[in-house]
Protein backbone atom coordinates (compact mmCIF):
# COMPACT_ATOMS: atom_id res chain seq x y z
CA UNK A 1 0.00 0.00 0.00
CA UNK A 2 1.43 3.36 -1.03
CA UNK A 3 1.95 6.23 1.41
CA UNK A 4 -0.77 8.22 -0.36
CA UNK A 5 -3.37 5.51 0.22
CA UNK A 6 -2.19 5.02 3.81
CA UNK A 7 -2.41 8.75 4.52
CA UNK A 8 -5.84 8.96 2.85
CA UNK A 9 -7.07 6.05 4.99
CA UNK A 10 -5.64 7.65 8.15
CA UNK A 11 -7.24 11.01 7.34
CA UNK A 12 -10.55 9.33 6.52
CA UNK A 13 -10.51 7.25 9.71
CA UNK A 14 -9.53 10.31 11.72
CA UNK A 15 -12.40 12.35 10.33
CA UNK A 16 -14.81 9.45 10.85
CA UNK A 17 -13.64 8.94 14.45
CA UNK A 18 -13.86 12.66 15.20
CA UNK A 19 -17.35 12.85 13.67
CA UNK A 20 -18.59 9.82 15.62
CA UNK A 21 -17.10 11.17 18.86
CA UNK A 22 -18.61 14.62 18.29
CA UNK A 23 -22.04 13.11 17.50
CA UNK A 24 -21.88 10.88 20.59
CA UNK A 25 -21.06 13.82 22.86
CA UNK A 26 -23.76 15.96 21.23
CA UNK A 27 -26.41 13.24 21.63
CA UNK A 28 -25.41 12.73 25.27
CA UNK A 29 -25.64 16.47 25.98
CA UNK A 30 -29.00 16.67 24.23
CA UNK A 31 -30.28 13.70 26.22
CA UNK A 32 -29.22 15.45 29.44
CA UNK A 33 -30.96 18.60 28.24
CA UNK A 34 -34.17 16.67 27.44
CA UNK A 35 -34.21 15.11 30.91
CA UNK A 36 -33.63 18.50 32.54
CA UNK A 37 -36.41 19.99 30.42
CA UNK A 38 -38.81 17.26 31.58
CA UNK A 39 -37.96 17.98 35.21
CA UNK A 40 -38.46 21.71 34.68
CA UNK A 41 -41.78 21.01 32.96
CA UNK A 42 -43.00 19.00 35.97
CA UNK A 43 -41.80 21.70 38.34
CA UNK A 44 -43.75 24.38 36.42
CA UNK A 45 -46.83 22.17 36.44
CA UNK A 46 -46.57 21.61 40.19
CA UNK A 47 -46.12 25.36 40.77
CA UNK A 48 -49.35 26.01 38.88
CA UNK A 49 -51.10 23.30 40.93
CA UNK A 50 -49.84 24.92 44.16
CA UNK A 51 -51.04 28.34 43.09
CA UNK A 52 -54.47 27.06 42.12
CA UNK A 53 -54.75 25.12 45.39
CA UNK A 54 -54.11 28.30 47.36
CA UNK A 55 -56.68 30.17 45.27
CA UNK A 56 -59.27 27.45 45.84
CA UNK A 57 -58.71 27.64 49.60
CA UNK A 58 -59.05 31.40 49.61
CA UNK A 59 -62.17 31.18 47.45
CA UNK A 60 -63.47 28.22 49.45
CA UNK A 61 -64.13 26.51 46.15
CA UNK A 62 -62.49 23.05 46.02
CA UNK A 63 -64.32 22.28 42.74
CA UNK A 64 -62.11 24.80 40.97
CA UNK A 65 -59.09 22.76 42.00
CA UNK A 66 -60.68 19.45 41.03
CA UNK A 67 -61.64 20.76 37.58
CA UNK A 68 -58.11 21.96 36.99
CA UNK A 69 -56.60 18.62 38.06
CA UNK A 70 -58.96 16.75 35.74
CA UNK A 71 -57.98 19.04 32.86
CA UNK A 72 -54.21 18.53 33.32
CA UNK A 73 -54.80 14.78 33.52
CA UNK A 74 -56.48 14.91 30.09
CA UNK A 75 -54.04 17.34 28.50
CA UNK A 76 -50.74 15.96 29.82
CA UNK A 77 -49.98 12.35 28.94
CA UNK A 78 -47.34 12.09 31.63
CA UNK A 79 -49.92 12.93 34.39
CA UNK A 80 -51.22 9.56 35.44
CA UNK A 81 -53.60 10.57 38.27
CA UNK A 82 -54.30 13.33 40.78
CA UNK A 83 -55.88 13.29 44.21
CA UNK A 84 -56.52 15.84 46.94
CA UNK A 85 -56.36 15.40 50.72
CA UNK A 86 -59.28 17.44 52.03
CA UNK A 87 -61.61 17.07 54.99
CA UNK A 88 -59.27 14.48 56.48
CA UNK A 89 -59.54 12.12 53.53
CA UNK A 90 -58.18 11.62 49.98
CA UNK A 91 -60.50 12.59 47.15
CA UNK A 92 -59.74 11.51 43.57
CA UNK A 93 -59.72 14.11 40.78
CA UNK A 94 -61.72 12.13 38.26
CA UNK A 95 -62.15 8.36 38.29
CA UNK A 96 -59.56 6.25 40.09
CA UNK A 97 -57.10 4.56 37.65
CA UNK A 98 -58.06 1.05 36.61
CA UNK A 99 -54.48 -0.22 36.35
CA UNK A 100 -50.98 0.62 37.44
CA UNK A 101 -49.07 3.16 35.35
CA UNK A 102 -46.55 1.74 32.87
CA UNK A 103 -43.08 1.82 34.37
CA UNK A 104 -44.46 2.89 37.75
CA UNK A 105 -45.20 6.38 38.97
CA UNK A 106 -43.30 9.43 40.08
CA UNK A 107 -45.07 11.11 43.03
CA UNK A 108 -45.12 14.86 43.39
CA UNK A 109 -46.93 16.39 46.37
CA UNK A 110 -47.82 19.99 47.22
CA UNK A 111 -49.53 21.63 50.18
CA UNK A 112 -51.50 24.91 50.23
CA UNK A 113 -52.21 26.94 53.36
CA UNK A 114 -54.94 29.58 53.60
CA UNK A 115 -54.94 31.96 56.59
CA UNK A 116 -58.38 33.26 55.67
CA UNK A 117 -59.75 29.78 56.08
CA UNK A 118 -58.63 29.55 59.64
CA UNK A 119 -55.30 27.95 58.85
CA UNK A 120 -56.92 25.21 56.74
CA UNK A 121 -54.46 23.19 54.67
CA UNK A 122 -54.89 21.41 51.40
CA UNK A 123 -52.61 18.72 50.04
CA UNK A 124 -52.48 17.71 46.39
CA UNK A 125 -50.76 14.61 45.02
CA UNK A 126 -49.92 14.39 41.32
CA UNK A 127 -48.79 11.02 39.99
CA UNK A 128 -46.61 11.07 36.86
CA UNK A 129 -46.21 7.98 34.64
CA UNK A 130 -42.53 7.03 34.56
CA UNK A 131 -43.05 4.94 31.40
CA UNK A 132 -44.59 7.83 29.45
CA UNK A 133 -41.84 10.23 30.50
CA UNK A 134 -39.05 7.80 29.62
CA UNK A 135 -40.73 6.81 26.35
CA UNK A 136 -41.03 10.46 25.30
CA UNK A 137 -37.39 11.06 26.20
CA UNK A 138 -36.24 8.00 24.24
CA UNK A 139 -38.31 9.00 21.21
CA UNK A 140 -36.70 12.43 21.20
CA UNK A 141 -33.22 10.91 21.58
CA UNK A 142 -33.91 8.32 18.84
CA UNK A 143 -35.07 11.02 16.42
CA UNK A 144 -32.03 13.12 17.26
CA UNK A 145 -29.71 10.12 16.86
CA UNK A 146 -31.24 9.22 13.50
CA UNK A 147 -30.79 12.73 12.16
CA UNK A 148 -27.25 12.94 13.46
CA UNK A 149 -26.43 9.52 11.96
CA UNK A 150 -27.59 10.68 8.53
CA UNK A 151 -25.54 13.86 8.90
CA UNK A 152 -22.52 11.87 10.09
CA UNK A 153 -22.65 9.52 7.10
CA UNK A 154 -22.70 12.48 4.72
CA UNK A 155 -19.81 14.16 6.58
CA UNK A 156 -17.76 10.93 6.59
CA UNK A 157 -18.35 10.35 2.87
CA UNK A 158 -17.32 13.92 2.11
CA UNK A 159 -14.27 13.42 4.34
CA UNK A 160 -13.28 10.25 2.49
CA UNK A 161 -13.64 11.98 -0.86
CA UNK A 162 -11.56 14.92 0.37
CA UNK A 163 -8.92 12.72 2.01
CA UNK A 164 -7.56 11.32 -1.27
CA UNK A 165 -6.76 14.65 -3.00
CA UNK A 166 -5.60 15.99 0.37
CA UNK A 167 -3.23 13.06 0.84
CA UNK A 168 -2.01 13.46 -2.75
CA UNK A 169 -1.20 17.10 -2.06
CA UNK A 170 0.56 16.30 1.22
CA UNK A 171 2.64 13.43 -0.19
CA UNK A 172 3.44 14.94 -3.60
CA UNK A 173 6.86 16.16 -2.50
CA UNK A 174 7.62 12.87 -0.74
CA UNK A 175 6.77 10.94 -3.92
CA UNK A 176 9.05 13.27 -5.90
CA UNK A 177 11.88 12.56 -3.48
CA UNK A 178 11.22 8.81 -3.75
CA UNK A 179 11.32 9.06 -7.56
CA UNK A 180 14.52 11.12 -7.44
CA UNK A 181 16.22 8.57 -5.19
CA UNK A 182 15.14 5.81 -7.56
CA UNK A 183 16.67 7.72 -10.48
CA UNK A 184 19.89 8.26 -8.52
CA UNK A 185 19.99 4.56 -7.72
CA UNK A 186 19.72 3.79 -11.45
CA UNK A 187 22.60 6.12 -12.27
CA UNK A 188 20.83 9.40 -13.16
CA UNK A 189 22.75 11.76 -10.93
CA UNK A 190 21.59 15.08 -12.45
CA UNK A 191 18.56 15.25 -10.15
CA UNK A 192 17.37 18.59 -8.78
CA UNK A 193 14.42 18.74 -6.40
CA UNK A 194 12.49 21.88 -5.39
CA UNK A 195 13.57 22.56 -1.81
CA UNK A 196 11.62 25.68 -0.84
CA UNK A 197 10.27 25.80 2.70
CA UNK A 198 11.54 25.04 6.18
CA UNK A 199 9.68 21.85 7.04
CA UNK A 200 11.21 18.37 7.28
CA UNK A 201 10.31 17.46 3.69
CA UNK A 202 12.12 20.56 2.36
CA UNK A 203 15.16 19.67 4.49
CA UNK A 204 15.05 16.14 3.09
CA UNK A 205 14.89 17.52 -0.48
CA UNK A 206 17.92 19.73 0.20
CA UNK A 207 19.77 16.70 1.54
CA UNK A 208 18.97 14.71 -1.61
CA UNK A 209 20.15 17.62 -3.80
CA UNK A 210 23.41 17.85 -1.88
CA UNK A 211 23.90 14.10 -2.15
CA UNK A 212 23.23 14.23 -5.90
CA UNK A 213 25.73 17.05 -6.39
CA UNK A 214 28.36 15.22 -4.38
CA UNK A 215 27.77 12.00 -6.32
CA UNK A 216 28.14 13.90 -9.60
CA UNK A 217 31.47 15.28 -8.41
CA UNK A 218 32.66 11.82 -7.40
CA UNK A 219 31.41 10.35 -10.68
CA UNK A 220 33.37 12.95 -12.67
CA UNK A 221 36.49 12.19 -10.61
CA UNK A 222 36.00 8.48 -11.23
CA UNK A 223 35.59 8.93 -14.97
CA UNK A 224 38.66 11.17 -15.17
CA UNK A 225 40.68 8.69 -13.12
CA UNK A 226 39.57 5.68 -15.17
CA UNK A 227 40.29 7.46 -18.46
CA UNK A 228 43.73 8.54 -17.27
CA UNK A 229 44.70 5.16 -15.82
CA UNK A 230 43.51 3.13 -18.80
CA UNK A 231 45.24 5.46 -21.22
CA UNK A 232 48.50 5.09 -19.27
CA UNK A 233 48.13 1.31 -19.13
CA UNK A 234 47.52 0.85 -22.85
CA UNK A 235 51.02 1.77 -24.02
CA UNK A 236 53.01 -0.50 -21.66
CA UNK A 237 50.60 -3.36 -22.32
CA UNK A 238 51.12 -2.95 -26.04
CA UNK A 239 54.87 -2.98 -25.53
CA UNK A 240 54.67 -6.13 -23.37
CA UNK A 241 52.52 -7.87 -25.98
CA UNK A 242 54.96 -6.92 -28.75
CA UNK A 243 58.00 -8.19 -26.84
CA UNK A 244 56.20 -11.45 -26.05
CA UNK A 245 55.45 -11.96 -29.76
CA UNK A 246 59.09 -11.31 -30.62
CA UNK A 247 60.31 -13.78 -28.01
CA UNK A 248 57.78 -16.40 -29.11
CA UNK A 249 59.05 -15.94 -32.65
CA UNK A 250 62.44 -17.27 -31.58
CA UNK A 251 60.97 -20.59 -30.52
CA UNK A 252 64.15 -22.56 -31.22
CA UNK A 253 66.04 -20.77 -28.46
CA UNK A 254 63.31 -21.26 -25.85
CA UNK A 255 62.88 -24.16 -23.50
CA UNK A 256 59.37 -25.68 -23.20
CA UNK A 257 59.04 -24.12 -19.74
CA UNK A 258 60.00 -20.65 -21.02
CA UNK A 259 57.65 -20.95 -23.94
CA UNK A 260 54.81 -21.96 -21.58
CA UNK A 261 55.52 -18.97 -19.37
CA UNK A 262 55.48 -16.62 -22.37
CA UNK A 263 52.19 -18.10 -23.58
CA UNK A 264 50.67 -17.41 -20.16
CA UNK A 265 52.03 -13.86 -20.25
CA UNK A 266 50.52 -13.40 -23.71
CA UNK A 267 47.13 -14.74 -22.60
CA UNK A 268 46.95 -12.51 -19.54
CA UNK A 269 48.26 -9.53 -21.48
CA UNK A 270 45.51 -10.04 -24.07
CA UNK A 271 42.90 -10.32 -21.31
CA UNK A 272 44.18 -7.19 -19.60
CA UNK A 273 44.27 -5.33 -22.93
CA UNK A 274 40.66 -6.29 -23.52
CA UNK A 275 39.77 -4.97 -20.08
CA UNK A 276 41.59 -1.69 -20.72
CA UNK A 277 39.88 -1.36 -24.11
CA UNK A 278 36.48 -1.80 -22.45
CA UNK A 279 37.36 0.82 -19.85
CA UNK A 280 38.39 3.25 -22.56
CA UNK A 281 35.22 2.55 -24.55
CA UNK A 282 33.10 3.14 -21.45
CA UNK A 283 34.93 6.38 -20.70
CA UNK A 284 34.43 7.54 -24.30
CA UNK A 285 30.73 6.67 -24.18
CA UNK A 286 30.25 8.59 -20.93
CA UNK A 287 31.98 11.63 -22.43
CA UNK A 288 30.18 11.24 -25.77
CA UNK A 289 33.41 10.68 -27.65
CA UNK A 290 33.05 7.08 -28.84
CA UNK A 291 33.80 6.73 -32.54
CA UNK A 292 30.42 6.21 -34.20
CA UNK A 293 30.41 5.90 -37.98
CA UNK A 294 26.97 4.76 -39.20
CA UNK A 295 26.77 3.64 -42.81
CA UNK A 296 24.84 1.19 -44.97
CA UNK A 297 25.52 -2.29 -43.69
CA UNK A 298 24.24 -5.83 -43.87
CA UNK A 299 23.19 -6.88 -40.38
CA UNK A 300 22.57 -10.42 -41.62
CA UNK A 301 26.25 -10.72 -42.54
CA UNK A 302 27.31 -9.27 -39.18
CA UNK A 303 25.24 -11.80 -37.23
CA UNK A 304 26.39 -14.77 -39.32
CA UNK A 305 30.08 -13.76 -39.18
CA UNK A 306 30.00 -13.20 -35.42
CA UNK A 307 28.29 -16.56 -34.86
CA UNK A 308 30.85 -18.28 -37.07
CA UNK A 309 33.64 -16.68 -35.06
CA UNK A 310 32.35 -18.29 -31.83
CA UNK A 311 31.68 -21.78 -33.24
CA UNK A 312 35.13 -23.20 -32.37
CA UNK A 313 34.84 -21.84 -28.83
CA UNK A 314 31.34 -23.27 -28.43
CA UNK A 315 32.47 -26.65 -29.74
CA UNK A 316 35.37 -26.68 -27.30
CA UNK A 317 33.00 -25.91 -24.41
CA UNK A 318 30.56 -28.62 -25.48
CA UNK A 319 27.76 -26.11 -26.14
CA UNK A 320 25.48 -26.23 -29.18
CA UNK A 321 25.54 -22.90 -31.03
CA UNK A 322 22.67 -22.23 -33.47
CA UNK A 323 21.89 -19.27 -35.70
CA UNK A 324 18.63 -18.53 -37.53
CA UNK A 325 18.33 -15.44 -39.72
CA UNK A 326 15.20 -14.31 -41.54
CA UNK A 327 15.82 -14.06 -45.27
CA UNK A 328 15.41 -10.87 -47.25
CA UNK A 329 16.32 -8.36 -44.55
CA UNK A 330 17.32 -5.03 -46.11
CA UNK A 331 20.55 -3.17 -45.49
CA UNK A 332 20.49 -0.79 -42.54
CA UNK A 333 22.30 2.34 -41.51
CA UNK A 334 24.55 1.23 -38.66
CA UNK A 335 28.12 1.01 -37.45
CA UNK A 336 29.11 -2.58 -38.30
CA UNK A 337 32.03 -2.68 -35.86
CA UNK A 338 29.93 -1.50 -32.91
CA UNK A 339 27.03 -3.85 -33.67
CA UNK A 340 29.50 -6.72 -33.97
CA UNK A 341 30.85 -5.63 -30.58
CA UNK A 342 27.36 -5.89 -29.10
CA UNK A 343 26.86 -9.39 -30.53
CA UNK A 344 30.29 -10.43 -29.32
CA UNK A 345 29.44 -9.36 -25.77
CA UNK A 346 26.07 -11.13 -25.77
CA UNK A 347 27.29 -14.39 -27.31
CA UNK A 348 30.43 -14.58 -25.15
CA UNK A 349 28.30 -14.03 -22.02
CA UNK A 350 25.86 -16.73 -23.12
CA UNK A 351 28.69 -19.21 -23.62
CA UNK A 352 30.32 -18.18 -20.35
CA UNK A 353 27.19 -18.81 -18.27
CA UNK A 354 26.00 -22.01 -19.97
CA UNK A 355 27.07 -25.44 -18.77
CA UNK A 356 28.51 -28.13 -21.02
CA UNK A 357 25.75 -29.80 -22.96
CA UNK A 358 23.66 -26.66 -23.09
CA UNK A 359 22.68 -24.57 -26.10
CA UNK A 360 22.92 -20.98 -27.30
CA UNK A 361 20.62 -19.75 -30.06
CA UNK A 362 20.96 -16.52 -32.06
CA UNK A 363 17.95 -15.26 -34.02
CA UNK A 364 17.51 -12.27 -36.32
CA UNK A 365 14.12 -11.24 -37.69
CA UNK A 366 12.07 -8.28 -38.79
CA UNK A 367 9.89 -6.79 -36.04
CA UNK A 368 7.71 -3.65 -35.85
CA UNK A 369 9.43 -1.54 -38.48
CA UNK A 370 12.90 -2.71 -37.49
CA UNK A 371 14.92 -5.80 -36.77
CA UNK A 372 15.32 -7.73 -33.54
CA UNK A 373 18.26 -9.89 -32.62
CA UNK A 374 17.99 -12.31 -29.72
CA UNK A 375 20.61 -14.41 -27.96
CA UNK A 376 18.98 -17.18 -25.93
CA UNK A 377 20.84 -19.63 -23.70
CA UNK A 378 20.02 -22.52 -21.41
CA UNK A 379 22.44 -21.28 -18.77
CA UNK A 380 22.21 -20.52 -15.09
CA UNK A 381 19.87 -17.56 -15.51
CA UNK A 382 19.68 -14.28 -13.60
CA UNK A 383 17.82 -13.59 -10.37
CA UNK A 384 14.92 -11.12 -10.40
CA UNK A 385 16.81 -8.88 -7.97
CA UNK A 386 19.72 -8.53 -10.42
CA UNK A 387 17.72 -7.93 -13.61
CA UNK A 388 17.07 -4.26 -12.81
CA UNK A 389 20.77 -3.37 -12.66
CA UNK A 390 22.22 -5.85 -15.15
CA UNK A 391 23.09 -3.10 -17.67
CA UNK A 392 24.81 -0.83 -15.13
CA UNK A 393 28.60 -0.36 -15.44
CA UNK A 394 30.70 -2.74 -13.33
CA UNK A 395 27.63 -4.76 -12.39
CA UNK A 396 28.49 -8.41 -11.92
CA UNK A 397 25.87 -11.06 -11.26
CA UNK A 398 26.74 -13.89 -8.90
CA UNK A 399 26.55 -17.26 -10.60
CA UNK A 400 27.24 -20.86 -9.66
CA UNK A 401 29.73 -21.26 -12.51
CA UNK A 402 31.99 -18.57 -11.00
CA UNK A 403 32.43 -17.01 -14.42
CA UNK A 404 34.60 -13.91 -14.27
CA UNK A 405 34.27 -10.49 -15.84
CA UNK A 406 34.42 -6.79 -15.00
CA UNK A 407 30.79 -5.96 -15.76
CA UNK A 408 31.32 -3.52 -18.62
CA UNK A 409 30.20 -5.52 -21.63
CA UNK A 410 26.44 -5.12 -21.17
CA UNK A 411 26.74 -1.44 -20.21
CA UNK A 412 28.75 -0.79 -23.39
CA UNK A 413 26.27 -2.83 -25.46
CA UNK A 414 23.34 -0.84 -24.09
CA UNK A 415 25.01 2.47 -24.95
CA UNK A 416 25.87 1.28 -28.49
CA UNK A 417 22.33 0.08 -29.18
CA UNK A 418 20.86 3.35 -27.89
CA UNK A 419 23.29 5.31 -30.07
CA UNK A 420 21.64 3.53 -33.03
CA UNK A 421 18.18 4.57 -31.80
CA UNK A 422 17.35 1.04 -30.62
CA UNK A 423 16.65 -0.67 -27.33
CA UNK A 424 18.03 -3.64 -25.42
CA UNK A 425 16.54 -5.84 -22.75
CA UNK A 426 16.63 -9.19 -21.04
CA UNK A 427 14.23 -11.83 -19.79
CA UNK A 428 15.56 -14.43 -17.44
CA UNK A 429 14.70 -16.78 -14.64
CA UNK A 430 17.18 -18.22 -12.22
CA UNK A 431 18.13 -21.75 -13.28
CA UNK A 432 16.23 -21.55 -16.60
CA UNK A 433 18.50 -19.54 -18.86
CA UNK A 434 18.36 -16.02 -20.27
CA UNK A 435 17.13 -14.27 -23.40
CA UNK A 436 18.90 -11.03 -24.33
CA UNK A 437 17.39 -9.05 -27.18
CA UNK A 438 18.10 -5.79 -28.93
CA UNK A 439 16.19 -4.05 -31.68
CA UNK A 440 17.31 -1.52 -34.29
CA UNK A 441 15.17 0.69 -36.54
CA UNK A 442 15.44 0.04 -40.26
CA UNK A 443 16.05 3.71 -41.00
CA UNK A 444 19.10 3.82 -38.73
CA UNK A 445 20.01 6.24 -35.97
Amino acid sequence: MSIRVKLAVIIGLGMASATIAAVSVFVYLQYTHIRRAEIEKRQILMESVTNLAEESLLAKDPLMLFDYLESITREHQEVYHCRVYINNKWEHAGKPPAKTAQGGVLLEQTAALAAAAGGQTLQVEVQFSRGVIESRQMQAVAELTRNMAHTSIIVILIGLLVSFPLSWTMTRRIVRIESALKDIGQGSLDVKLPDLGSDEVAKLARGVNQMSERLQELDKLKKTFVASVTHELRSPLGAIESYVKVLLGAASRLSPEDRGNLERIKTNTTRLSHFVTNLLDMAKIERGKLDFSPRAGDITQIVEDTTLFFRPNASELGIKLECEVEKGLPQMRLDPDLIAHVLTNLISNALKFTRRGGAVRIELKRLNGGVECTVTDTGVGISAASLGRIFAPFERVQNPLRATGVGLGLAISKSIVEMHGGSIGVRSELGKGSRFHFSLPLNGS
